[in-house]
């Protein structure tokens, strides 16, 4: 580690001492740093070796996790199989229990763009938590017929014990469907308890007006900037008293996103770029 960069982290590790509240804003890179990345083309070899065999090398090589032309059993067989690594077979990564342990005994929220339940898997206690894109454990009716949603573990199970190996794709029996209407399913990142959340999530930030306000911004980058990181820019305007801290090394195999940490100038030196890995960053508040 560069030693600016561990200077910064000193000026954070202060800024967390001292401050009244503390707001995480949590992106992918967090999940990255844990070992969850849609980087990863060893596991994309292993879990969808027919996407492969079409020239894709990632998930993140798919449009929106699936183009736009497939069909509705190539849709399901990405979903069961993409949510079952994800939420099954990935452990509850020990980051985010490092992360909690740094959150103890102070005040403080979560907003996440993360969809994988990292946050709760870890014991966070989700009332402080606001999953901003919901979670991969919802989905709901395609059509839809109402706004009810259910769990998406069992069906998406389900789903997997029709998928064929070859063609990669689930037979019209395995497709999950609304058991009111019968249409096919959506996984559905926005459920009805989303206004609670962000409920909580806005009387958080106005119930830090004059407080001592940290926001820490982990592996969040320009992929939905409209989630986290124009809101913590506009937060930190908005309350004199607010730091804000950016963490984020960037997606170092694609060019030009090197820039992800950068601050807003006329915030001065109430914010911080750190151009490092949320990983390195959170252990080394663990040991200071």
């Amino acid at each position: 580690m560069r030693e600016e960069d561990r200077q910064k982290i000193e000026t954070l590790a202060e800024a967390l001492n001292g401050a009244e509240r503390i707001l995480i804003g949590a992106g992918a890179g967090l999940s990255a740093a844990a070992g969850l990345s849609y980087f990863d083309e060893e596991v994309f070899k292993t879990w969808f070796p027919a996407l492969l065999k079409e020239g894709y090398r990632c998930q993140y090589n798919l449009v929106g996790f699936g183009d736009e032309d497939w069909s509705l059993g190539r849709k399901w067989a990405y979903w069961a199989t993409h949510v079952h690594y994800v939420r099954e077979v990935f452990p509850s990564a020990p980051l985010y229990h490092e992360l909690l342990a740094l959150l103890q005994g102070r005040d403080w929220f979560v907003v996440t763009s993360n969809a994988d339940r990292q946050f709760f898997r870890a014991g966070f206690p989700m009332e402080r938590v606001f999953e901003y894109q919901g979670s991969y454990d919802n989905m709901g009716c395609s059509v839809p017929c109402g706004h009810h949603t259910w769990n998406s573990l069992e069906p998406l199970a389900r789903a997997r014990e029709f998928i064929d190996p070859e063609t990669f794709t689930c037979a019209p029996e395995g497709i999950p469907r609304c058991p009111v209407c019968g249409a096919p399913a959506e996984m559905c990142f926005r459920p009805e308890n989303y206004a609670e959340g962000r409920d909580r999530y806005v009387d958080f930030v106005n119930g830090s007006e004059g407080k001592r306000l940290v926001l820490v911004e982990l592996g969040v980058g320009f992929n939905t900037p409209g989630v986290i990181r124009w809101p913590f820019e506009r937060i930190c305007r908005a309350l004199p008293e607010a730091r804000l801290f950016r963490v984020n090394r960037g997606y170092l195999d694609y060019p030009g996103h090197k820039g992800y940490p950068t601050v807003p100038p006329e915030l001065g030196d109430r914010a911080t770029a750190i151009d490092c890995d949320a990983a390195e960053v959170i252990m080394a508040l663990r040991d200071m």
